[in-house]
């Protein structure tokens, strides 16, 4: 009853808010207290319901360094999501590696490292940065329960996540009225994930939160938002 209510409050402006809107949103990444360092998700329109989903991180701890660069190119098809290509590139403490996904027509070729597997074309399918793009657009339509088939690295996986409420968040962006999403694990597993969408701010992810054997791991919280 309360997700309907949440839902029907919302109506008005999920009719608003644009999730293929393009934006810039710089975040900073938290363990506890102790920042470790920031980046940012951009999205790009290129013409003719083709985008370009761009991430970039660059953090540390004590010795440690860590920066990665993802980027997705996808076609929009009304509320569906089709995949062209994925990209990673990560450099930092410890040898650098990278990663791509082609999605043709007949197979989708996925490298990570020096492996190499093909998979057979199927729809829907995303990569670990895509499927969070359709996360956004499916909770801007309404959606309370979803599944996400992807390919990552060279192995297909799958999330599911479910909207839990709403929730008030104060961040330095501001107080900011949020959807709040879970993924949902199986029965027994340590990791916890939760999401915050701001709906007036076109369901651009405000916090995500990691937990692993109820220790607060990583926290990512909206530092600003630009819409081009």
């Amino acid at each position: 009853m309360r997700l309907l209510l949440l839902t029907l409050l919302l109506v008005p402006l999920a009719l608003r808010a644009d999730p293929f809107a393009p934006f810039r949103a710089d975040y900073e990444v938290f363990h506890g207290s102790k920042s470790l360092g920031g980046g940012y998700y951009q999205l790009e329109s290129l013409g003719d319901n083709r985008y370009r989903m761009g991430y970039q991180s660059k953090v540390s701890w004590l010795l440690l360094s860590d920066t990665r660069t993802e980027t997705s190119e996808f076609l929009r098809q009304d509320k569906q999501l089709k995949p062209v290509s994925y990209a990673m590139k990560r450099s930092g403490t410890g040898p650098d590696f990278g990663a791509s996904i082609q999605f043709e027509e007949q197979q989708i070729v996925a490298r990570y490292k020096k492996r190499e597997k093909t998979f057979p074309t199927k729809t829907p399918v995303y990569d670990s940065l895509l499927y969070q793009q359709q996360l956004r657009l499916d909770v801007a339509n309404g959606k309370e329960e979803m599944f996400y088939p992807l390919i990552q690295k060279t192995s297909e996986r799958h999330h599911t996540y479910r909207v839990t409420g709403e929730e008030e968040l104060v961040l330095p962006i501001g107080r900011l009225q949020t959807i709040k999403v879970e993924r949902i694990r199986e029965e027994g597993d340590p990791k916890r994930t939760l999401i915050w969408f701001v709906p007036e701010l076109n369901y651009v992810v405000a916090r995500l939160a990691h937990y692993e054997d109820g220790d607060l791991k990583a926290d990512m919280r909206l530092q600003k938002v630009d819409f081009n």
